[in-house]
């Protein structure tokens, strides 16, 4: 995702702090406002790309929800709150840092806006299903962000770089690099049974639309592993 790089490897934190709030007011105005062009650049793009969604749904006789924008606000926040601690050089504890890192992974608004093109089959329902992040999405974000931390990690110790899961443990437990590995592990795990216990649980959700959740996921596991 274009937010990711600009926030991760990009940006300064004197030119993001003023990208948050353009998105919360979602205000083509807004963009002369931005101080740079690349961000003026992403800012129009991102206003673009959900006009340009919002169409291709109307003609399907479904209208986005409006969690569908809030969602993408909140991840632009969640950027913004890793910057601020990589720049302050601030260490979250680990039971602090999934507060942003869960939201930062994007992996809850990519599987909503993979729903778009799947037709009558994806209702206001399935969207609100997504996008309040219950149970079941909780642990598939936790899923996708600690196997990405795990893969990364090596890669993250090379530059600067926000906190991970992994760095977080390993300096609150005081543990080895495989110490850290192996207990992530165990949460992915414990992950995975939530999700299938959640999959027990009788919905109105049509099945296509959980197919498409657990696939995504299912992508990442086979890729990072």
């Amino acid at each position: 995702m274009f937010a990711d790089d600009i926030y991760d490897a990009y940006g300064t934190i004197e030119e993001l702090v003023l990208l948050p709030e353009a998105v919360e007011r979602w205000d083509a105005s807004c963009i002369d406002q931005l101080p740079a062009d690349y961000l003026k650049w992403f800012y129009r793009a991102l206003l673009d790309v959900y006009e340009e969604m919002e169409e291709d749904m109307a003609k399907e006789n479904i209208s986005m929800s409006p969690m569908q924008r809030k969602r993408m606000k909140r991840q632009i926040q969640a950027y913004f709150a890793e910057t601020k601690w990589l720049s302050q050089g601030y260490a979250p504890t680990f039971e602090e840092h999934p507060s942003k890192a869960l939201v930062s992974i994007g992996h809850t608004l990519l599987i909503a806006t993979s729903f778009i093109g799947m037709g009558d089959v994806v209702t206001e329902e399935a969207f609100q299903w997504v996008l309040c992040r219950g149970k079941m999405f909780r642990a598939l974000d936790l899923v996708g962000r600690v196997m990405n931390d795990i893969v990364a990690h090596e890669f993250e110790q090379s530059r600067m770089h926000v906190p991970s899961s992994v760095k977080c443990y390993m300096k609150q437990y005081g543990v080895t690099k495989q110490e850290a590995y192996d207990e992530l592990n165990k949460h992915v795990d414990n992950a995975w049974k939530d999700i299938n216990q959640e999959c027990l649980i009788p919905t109105q959700v049509p099945v296509p639309v959980i197919i498409r959740a657990l696939y995504f996921t299912y992508v990442e596991d086979i890729v990072y592993n």
